[in-house]
């Protein structure tokens, strides 16, 4: 199997399976009162069984999934070709790659909210919901919204200020294009570093000057997924087999399920060992490496991820990770509060995840198409403006 083709279909379906857990995670937020974690009484000696496994529905955790993949692909390309053209024109479609979805989001966003008007308000107050009523921790004013600012905002603001007045799960769009650019310097000169002693000794320096502030503190994320794309690259990824796959995969679960604001005894030793500030994706970053190395190592989950429905899930990912919010926040809202009389606030809450789910899904398809055309446009484009360089500089010396 080609490097580029089905070998990685499998970290596909684990971006696929990130952006549902993020799903999940906000519809539990939006039409729940007591969010996730939460152990309903009566549990007895299972309680802490049952948090656990709530905790692996950790919205916080797959981000970092996500940041760990986009790392790893990023970096591969350098493993081959680490001319400054390369790393020019990576960092110059960089942008246009992300805001091109970002923009339609933002306007969609928009739409939504019009229509929808304070629905969401209500639906908060019925279920007792904060997250919800803060519009996704992005308070807006509706009356103060223009589709000029949806254009802007999808154009810059999600990426200089981290701005998610529209659609809140665009936080992570910042963060996504400095770290690239990040990554873009990084990973030529640690592939063509040939001691693991100096690429880790650059690569833990520059998690230590990045520290524990938000949000360079993520860039840590980033390079753990380089160092992972070098050991793929020079076939170092180990090979896991048997207990050794049972003994990666529980580890990684047990990191993915782990958030400083928990109480489960067996995260102490991780709680304890932690810096101060925003560094509970550190664990995180070491689950995700590991669920890459299983996917990539073990034969039958490299074989059972390389499937097409992997395949699709990675391609209707990020359009499902852009429209959910906006599509809960309004017609999840606004299904819940029609059928509150009928079904009770329950029965509301299942029909209005089912709703935002369903509805998320049929307008992802076709963004994803849009986003498989857009991509592919700027990639056409940057090989023949680099063909064009490469032959204006062969032609100068004989001029």
């Amino acid at each position: 199997m080609a490097r580029s083709g089905r070998k990685l279909l499998p970290l596909e379906g684990l971006r696929g399976i990130a952006a549902i857990i993020v799903v999940l995670y906000h519809m539990v937020l939006g039409f729940t009162p007591h969010g996730a974690g939460t152990v309903p009484h009566g549990c007895g000696v299972f309680a802490p069984l049952i948090q656990f496994g709530l905790e692996l529905l950790n919205g916080g955790a797959a981000v970092s999934v996500f940041f760990v993949l986009s790392g790893f692909i990023l970096s591969l390309p350098f493993a081959r070709d680490r001319r400054l053209s390369r790393i020019i024109f990576a960092t110059l479609k960089r942008w246009p790659r992300l805001a091109g979805l970002t923009v339609i989001a933002c306007l969609f966003a928009y739409l939504v909210i019009i229509w929808s008007g304070h629905d969401y308000k209500q639906a908060a107050h019925v279920i007792g919901a904060g997250w919800l009523a803060s519009h996704g921790n992005s308070p807006i004013n509706i009356h103060q919204l223009t589709p000029w600012q949806a254009l802007r905002d999808g154009l810059v603001r999600v990426f200089t200020q981290g701005d998610v007045r529209f659609d809140s799960p665009l936080w992570t769009m910042r963060i996504e294009l400095l770290g690239s650019f990040g990554i873009f310097l990084a990973a030529p000169l640690l592939f063509a570093l040939r001691s693991w002693v100096l690429r880790l000794t650059l690569a833990g320096c520059g998690a230590y000057l990045c520290g524990t502030g938000f949000p360079q503190t993520y860039f840590t994320d980033f390079l753990a997924g380089t160092l992972l794309a070098i050991l793929f690259a020079e076939d170092k990824l180990p090979v896991l087999h048997g207990w050794r796959s049972w003994l990666a995969g529980g580890a990684a679960l047990y990191m993915f399920s782990f958030t400083y604001e928990q109480n489960l005894l067996i995260h102490a030793p991780l709680k304890a060992a932690l810096p101060p500030g925003d560094s509970s994706h550190f664990v995180w970053d070491a689950g995700a490496a590991l669920m890459i190395a299983l996917l990539l190592g073990n034969p039958l989950l490299r074989a059972t991820f390389s499937r097409h429905w992997a395949a699709w899930l990675g391609r209707l990912s990020f359009p499902i990770y852009l429209l959910h919010g906006p599509i809960m926040l309004s017609l999840g809202a606004a299904s819940f509060l029609a059928a509150l009389a009928w079904f009770g606030m329950a029965g509301s809450a299942m029909i209005a995840v089912f709703a935002s789910m369903a509805i998320t899904l049929l307008c992802a398809v076709p963004l994803a198409w849009i986003d498989r055309g857009w991509t592919g446009t700027l990639s056409w484009t940057a090989r023949w403006l680099e063909a064009k360089l490469a032959r204006n500089q062969a032609i100068k010396p004989g001029a």
